[in-house]
């Protein structure tokens, strides 16, 4: 039994740490997570090493104008497509070789995606 109590506890020790190691990027004593601002990220790791920026055209599907019976709860709506720009940013943190590099993608000045590279040089 108390195998089994110490394998769960590992086991959920596990799950937590690959989570908190997913979504966030530690800058000294400061996280910084999927969904902060680039403000925000700036303030808490200071200039990364590189970055580069490109906008890109998406295609979005937009609800329009209903149409149907008025007075109904059946009204529907013409799916439409909008094209839409999104400024697209890249961050690189090179924190020296024996750590690895990590790279920050920002879509309209909001954090997306945490991608972790080689290790830095």
């Amino acid at each position: 039994m108390k195998k089994l109590c110490l394998a769960m506890a590992l086991f959920f020790l596990m799950a937590f740490v690959s989570t908190d190691e997913a979504g966030a990027f530690r800058c000294g004593t400061h996280l910084v997570h999927i969904g902060d601002m680039k403000w925000d990220v700036f303030q808490k790791c200071g200039p990364p090493n590189f970055r580069d920026a490109w906008e890109e055209k998406r295609l979005e599907h937009v609800y329009g104008a209903p149409y149907g019976d008025w007075d109904s709860s059946l009204q529907t709506r013409i799916p439409f497509g909008a094209v839409v720009y999104v400024l697209i940013e890249e961050w690189v943190y090179n924190s020296g070789p024996t750590r690895f590099v990590r790279i920050l993608r920002f879509e309209n000045s909001r954090l997306v995606e945490i991608t972790t590279g080689d290790y830095g040089f």
